[in-house]
């Protein structure tokens, strides 16, 4: 059986790392969960260590299994990135889009369509979430104020040795 969180973390090795606009490098984080287990998370790697931008596969999707493939459809990824509250959606989107969010989709595109071991649809649905937060909850302390993309989309990773991939 192939595990899809396997192959895509597998595939997501090869993502280059994001700089910020001081020039500081970043590597991401890449986890899979449903909203409980994203709370859970953060909350547990609540260290001063950055675990931005984060790659999150949302819980649930439907996976179907043949020989030596998988397929999902409406499989969604949230991207990520940890933000500044008074800031506007235009300056949101010059700093934390532009420079942080889209090019990790660019490059997460990138590395789908030269992995060996994936095939996945050129069809991409996004939704913009900027000044994100879940503070509707009273039993979580902790309220984490995002930026993200959500990028949903289809497609079939296959059992193939995963060769390297070349930015």
């Amino acid at each position: 059986m192939i595990i899809v969180e396997n192959r895509f973390s597998e595939i997501f090795e090869y993502l280059p790392m994001i700089a910020n606009a001081k020039g500081d490098l970043f590597k991401h984080t890449f986890m899979y969960g449903d909203q409980k287990q994203l709370l859970d998370f953060l909350k547990q790697n609540n260290t001063g260590l950055s675990n931005y931008p984060l790659i999150w596969l949302v819980y649930p999707y439907t996976e179907k299994h043949t020989r030596s493939n998988v397929s999902f459809s409406n499989l969604s990824l949230v991207l990520a990135v940890e933000t500044n509250t008074a800031m506007l959606n235009e300056q949101r989107m010059k700093e934390t889009y532009a420079k942080v969010l889209i090019p990790l989709f660019n490059n997460i595109k990138k590395c789908f369509n030269k992995a060996n071991v994936a095939n996945i649809n050129d069809e991409y649905e996004i939704v913009k979430f900027p000044n994100y937060s879940d503070n509707g909850d009273e039993e979580n302390a902790a309220t984490y104020v995002w930026d993200a993309l959500k990028i949903t989309f289809n497609g079939t990773l296959n059992s193939n040795c995963l060769q390297p991939i070349i930015f």
